[in-house]
């Protein structure tokens, strides 16, 4: 038996069922590492996991951070309330305490209080990029008094016939850098407080689709080696952020994208005008970015969809020129625009595409939903999902 602290109230329950992070009945998407004794270790953004129990009134998790400053923050959604993705509660993960013993006691959180029915389902997203010095996550069970049973077929990452993956590719926008910002508080910056995946346009258009995503971004990036240091390239062939540029990530582990969105070109842009070649560089190094990926996954029919907009709208022309360039090559290549998706929101000019509603120019909650809606259209037609 174990305390835990709910609003000032503490209760003491009774352990009716333990179930390790990577048992067959839990439901993963992203990039993740299972461990030795059976937990589930991550640190990219957007990393999910789904469980499902019933009979439970309480359904708890041990979770900790090898951080020695703070951990991610998860979010919490369950399906109680008629919806699956009901937003239930959001935490930050504390620092590993102690011995692995006492480390369970003192790192296990309530998720959820569910009226005790079935087929209760529970769905934890991490909100945080790893360059805000979060480290690495590892979920190690979970708890409840009830039953853990598995994730309905319904309600799986990527659907019934685990079609339905998407990977995205990017920079602070897609890391969901600055995406919080309250209503007439001045440009700031992210620590990864302003940082928020489930807001994000990627998390959005996963949701709607209700894909298995994978999400590797970090800001400040490019696709260009040009722009001096580790790239995107680099990160993503690394199963973890730190790893880059070692190639870490074991992409024949079964998960392969049918669909990658890639977002890159703002911080391209500020080497490609000092190249006198620089436009064609960006597009050659684009279209070699999502052949080595064809290449890495042994997957020669990914639909790559290529997106232009909203910070700067300066790189539109290069990218189209990518997906141009990609498809008479043979490669499946889709252009998204989102150069309105900002100024179309309610706190900017028509065209001032510069002007974002989150911190530190970047777009906010507004403008993550303007690019989710320039995009869900197309990506529906391509792929054909509802």
């Amino acid at each position: 038996m174990f305390l835990s602290i709910i609003c000032c109230a503490v209760l003491s329950y009774v352990t009716a069922e333990t179930m390790q992070a990577s048992d067959a009945r839990v439901n993963w998407s992203g990039r993740r590492s299972v461990n030795d004794d059976a937990s589930v270790t991550f640190d990219w953004l957007g990393v999910s996991t789904r469980i499902a129990a019933n009979k439970a009134s309480w359904i708890s998790a041990v979770v900790t951070t090898d951080s020695e400053r703070r951990g991610t923050r998860l979010k919490v959604y369950t399906s109680d309330q008629g919806f699956l993705l009901y937003p239930q509660t959001a935490f930050w993960v504390s620092e590993k305490v102690g011995s692995t013993g006492s480390t369970r006691a003192s790192n296990s959180t309530i998720l959820a209080m569910p009226n005790g029915g079935n087929n209760v389902t529970i769905t934890l997203e991490n909100m945080v990029d790893p360059q805000y010095r979060t480290g690495k996550t590892t979920i190690h069970s979970f708890d409840t008094d009830g039953v853990f049973v598995a994730v309905p077929a319904a309600n799986l990452f990527g659907g019934p016939q685990q079609n339905r993956r998407i990977e995205f590719i990017g920079d602070s926008i897609t890391a969901a850098t600055n995406v919080v910002r309250p209503e007439g508080a001045p440009t700031c910056g992210d620590g990864g407080y302003q940082s928020d995946w489930s807001q994000s346009y990627e998390a959005l258009l996963c949701h709607r689709f209700g894909a298995s995503c994978s999400t590797v971004a970090v800001g400040g990036k490019c696709v260009m080696k040009e722009c001096g240091g580790l790239q995107m390239p680099d990160y993503f062939q690394s199963a973890f952020y730190h790893d880059a540029p070692s190639a870490t990530y074991n992409f024949k582990s079964g998960w392969q994208p049918d669909a990658m969105v890639i977002d890159l070109g703002t911080n391209d842009n500020n080497v490609i005008s000092k190249l006198p070649d620089g436009v064609q560089r960006f597009v050659n190094q684009t279209v070699d970015f999502m052949k080595n990926a064809v290449t890495l996954y042994g997957k020669d029919d990914i639909e790559f969809f290529l997106t232009g907009g909203p910070m700067e709208n300066v790189t539109v022309p290069y990218t189209q020129a990518a997906v141009q360039k990609g498809v008479a090559e043979g490669l499946k290549v889709t252009f998204v625009d989102m150069q309105a998706a900002c100024w179309k929101g309610r706190y900017h000019g028509i065209g001032n595409s510069d002007w974002c509603d989150g911190c530190a120019s970047h777009p906010g909650i507004e403008g993550h939903r303007g690019m989710y809606e320039a995009a869900w259209p197309v990506i529906k037609e391509v792929m054909g999902w509802d």
